[in-house]
């Protein structure tokens, strides 16, 4: 396979550089050429695509202003404080003490808990909770013990002995 275009036959090349020289007016022979070759008027519509035509400019100051024409064409309205009197404004003040006042007053009666769970209270479970720690360290209790005085060890001893033992 040729990878190369084929050249355009000698009509069409003359036709050719005539819409490239000058795509709005290539001359007359061009013109003839172009109304019997669908390739080369179509040669000519592109190359008038390409012309470079200048960019529309805005004014100066056209971006600084557009805010201030769109608002001046959105309709007026007057501000609240015009269409409010101190009237108004006083009932308003006058509304929001009152709404205030109940809300703290309305929170100040309800203190009381509507219901109160309680459990019964059971000395039994609390001692034997505490006595059957696991992993508790006994030295501390015998340590106080050591630190006593003689009549103090008296006293302890007396009241184990008269104490009943704890049933299990």
């Amino acid at each position: 396979m040729n990878a190369e275009p084929l050249p355009p036959p000698g009509t069409c090349a003359a036709a050719l550089s005539a819409i490239e020289a000058d795509p709005l007016a290539p001359g007359a022979a061009a013109e003839s050429h172009m109304k019997t070759c669908t390739a080369c008027s179509e040669a000519r519509v592109f190359f008038l695509a390409q012309e470079d035509s200048p960019e529309a400019l805005a004014p100066a100051g056209y971006f600084e202003r557009l805010p201030g024409r769109i608002l001046r064409k959105l309709p007026a309205r007057p501000a609240l404080r015009h269409r409010l009197g101190p009237l108004g404004w006083a009932a308003a003040a006058a509304l929001l003490m009152a709404v205030g006042a109940g809300a703290f007053l309305a929170g100040r009666a309800n203190r009381t808990p509507y219901v109160e769970a309680t459990l019964p209270a059971q000395p039994g479970l609390l001692e034997t909770s505490t006595a059957d720690t696991p992993f508790h360290n006994h030295e501390e209790e015998a340590s106080q013990v050591q630190s006593l005085s003689p009549e103090e060890m008296k006293a302890l001893l007396e009241r184990l002995n008269s104490a009943p033992a704890p049933t299990r």
